[in-house]
């Protein structure tokens, strides 16, 4: 448009000074045989004559053209796809975060850059510019999220980039690679012309640590371009797992478990910091050193590993406990987790049926609420009035019911009313232990290799249960999940046994109390990973919900029913505190932690190629610019020579007249 303009504000003056030149002073001579070539002069000077051949006006006319095109700024394609359509993939995930760029910028501003600056290149117009195509923009992390579907405005497609958010959740590619295909195959019914099967060309901008690309198969027809961002040589030391227990004998103390490690080639040595409710409680004496990682021939990364115990603290109160590795890296989010502890609990059990020696008293040497005898009849007339809510476990000591209230139970003896548990043949007869789980917490520090059990009931479990002790012909000890109930059952007597006198046998009373007792606190201890959805009970006349994130913004929320909350999906790991407003209790607040624990995302040494499949794509290192070639600056060059050669004619003429 400007140079349009140019040409024609400068070109008709140029031609007007030609067509018209001032007239010389007329004076009267006796004679005009000596003025001939004057009188030729003259006509030439005559107003709207026919313009004569003029090697200088058509040199200049040149020039002024030369200089109105390079305005234009014309650019010859030099390979990108004109009119089709290109689909721009930003990675947002945790390792996307890390700051190893220049001047402290995040790889996620580093990759939202370089896709503007092609989209600028896709729109970069000019006089043989081409069309621009159309761009979709589409994030991933865990899920994928499309910022704009398919458009050829050049504005909407920079916005939608520049509205990619960090995140913390782990790199997954192909919920994108979905969304992306479900759009460029759907036809537009204004676009005739588009086939169903055009493919689009897909721009992936991402450090390359994607978890499953393995999975991913390039479809017929679909090319990549990987923009490689990171540094290959990046180092980061990582929190991936935090766990808190209260020992059975100890309900007041908590002992803190953690483990780290070190994605970089070298060992790393640093502190670690324990803290709890914002105070620091404990640094380790000493720098730990946590091992280098590995690679392997096929260039995989096994990062080192180091695990630490802090020592029992008393706590009482429920509790936020952090533990910070103090090293400067690459990616801070990880070098922190934390988690939520709940109040020691102290619990309310009921014991069902016979109160034998060997179960009561063990029950009473715990640290519980309460505990109370019941028989078959005083425990069928509370379940009729709901009254066995009270009780956080319930102990059926060889007692048969005809059904079960909602509840957990420790069970002993009859096999208890629960579809799915079948007794089949004869009671066994000398079982001994063959297989057992004993990663499950309810057999820590149970040795189970000298049990004898004189008398027991085969069950045949399927999927109702799941067994924990085996012996050759079936289970001993089960795992009951049926919604409402959860069941420990052992499926014989333990006075028909020879495990009460044993050590093993007043560990494992103690196990199944609190592992049934305290069920319900899993899931606050475990807390939340980025990319997942907040889950929580609050009080059905709750109002006034707010939320407060780690990075101090206050979400109002307005929860269709308190009693099923859900929020997210979680972008930032951190601390999350949920508030409400309770008509007959008051203000109430809960506290969650929300943790990456992704070893594979604390690797963050960006990968020079990826491959999908079979498919390896050799990334790009920062290219830019590369793809259109600009003419402007040659048509400035030709302008400039035009005119040299004009004035060096301008002069010859001038001295030889």
């Amino acid at each position: 448009m400007v140079g349009a303009i140019v040409l024609a504000s400068v070109i008709p003056p140029l031609l007007a000074l030609y067509f018209l030149r001032l007239r010389r002073t007329q004076r009267a001579i006796p004679s005009t045989l000596l003025w001939k070539k004057a009188t030729e002069d003259i006509r030439a000077n005559a107003p709207f004559q026919r313009l004569r051949t003029n090697l200088l006006l058509l040199l200049q006319i040149i020039v002024l053209v030369l200089l109105a095109v390079a305005l234009m700024q014309p650019q010859i394609d030099a390979g990108t796809r004109r009119g089709g359509k290109t689909v721009i993939l930003i990675d947002n995930s945790a390792s996307m975060n890390a700051a190893d760029g220049a001047d402290g910028v995040t790889r996620l501003e580093e990759a939202r850059q370089r896709a503007i600056e092609r989209v600028e290149e896709l729109h970069g117009g000019g006089l043989f510019g081409g069309l621009p195509g159309e761009v979709m923009v589409v994030a991933f992390n865990s899920t994928g999220e499309i910022r704009t579907p398919f458009t050829d405005s050049r504005s909407q497609a920079i916005a939608a980039i520049e509205g990619v958010e960090p995140s913390d959740a782990t790199s997954v590619i192909g919920p994108a690679l979905e969304l992306a295909r479900a759009y460029a195959t759907t036809i537009d019914p204004e676009q005739t012309d588009r086939s169903m099967a055009e493919p689009a060309t897909l721009e992936l901008y991402s450090d390359g640590r994607i978890a499953d690309l393995d999975e991913q198969v390039l479809q017929a027809g679909e090319s990549i371009d990987y923009h490689v961002i990171g540094n290959p040589a990046a180092s980061n030391v990582s929190v991936v797992s935090l766990a808190a227990d209260r020992p059975y004998d100890a309900q007041g103390k908590i002992q803190v478990f953690t483990a780290i490690q070190n994605a970089g080639l070298e060992p790393v040595e640093a502190n670690v910091q324990l803290s709890v409710n914002g105070g620091v409680r404990s640094i380790t004496p000493r720098p730990v050193t946590i091992p280098a990682a590995t690679i392997d021939d096929a260039g995989r990364v096994t990062p080192g590993l180091k695990q630490i115990s802090f020592t029992p603290f008393e706590q009482m109160r429920d509790a936020v406990i952090e533990v910070e590795v103090l090293h400067e890296d690459d990616l801070m989010v990880d070098n922190v987790a934390a988690l939520v502890v709940p109040p020691a609990r102290r619990l309310s059990i009921a014991v069902v049926g016979r109160h034998t020696f060997e179960v009561v008293e063990l029950l009473k040497s715990m640290p519980l609420e309460s505990l109370e005898l019941l028989d078959k009849a005083s425990f069928e007339a509370l379940a009729e009035v709901d009254g066995t809510d009270k009780f956080d476990v319930i102990v059926l000591n060889n007692v048969e019911l005809d059904s079960l209230p909602p509840g957990r139970y420790l069970s002993f003896g009859p096999t208890p009313p629960i579809e799915g548990l079948e007794e089949f043949g004869e009671p066994g007869k000398g079982g001994v232990v063959s297989r057992s789980k004993d990663e499950h917490p309810v057999l820590r520090y149970v040795n189970l290799d000298g049990l004898y059990v004189f008398n027991y009931r085969k069950i045949s479990a399927g999927s109702a249960a799941q067994p924990l002790v085996e012996t050759n012909l079936s289970p001993l000890i089960l795992e009951v999940d049926r919604g409402p109930i959860q069941m420990i059952h052992l499926a014989f007597d333990p006075l028909d046994s020879n495990w009460p006198p044993e050590r093993s046998w007043a560990n494992f009373i103690p196990n199944v109390i609190e592992y049934l007792g305290t069920r319900d606190d899993a899931v606050a201890t475990a807390g939340f990973q980025p990319g997942s959805a907040l889950t929580t009970r609050l009080p059905a006349a709750a109002t006034n919900v707010k939320i407060f994130t780690p990075d101090a913004r206050d979400i109002p929320l307005n929860p269709i029913d308190p009693t099923e909350f859900t929020w997210g999906p979680i972008r930032r790991a951190g601390l999350y505190e949920l508030s409400w407003t309770d008509p007959k209790l008051g203000e109430g607040r809960r506290v969650f932690a929300v943790n990456l624990f992704d070893g594979r995302e604390g690797v963050i040494q960006s990968k020079d190629k990826i491959v999908f499949s079979v498919d390896e794509v050799q990334g790009k290192l920062g290219e830019r610019g590369n793809r259109w070639a600009g003419l402007w600056p040659w048509l400035l060059g030709l302008s400039l020579c035009l005119l040299m050669l004009e004035w060096w004619l301008w002069q010859r003429r001038a001295g030889s007249g």
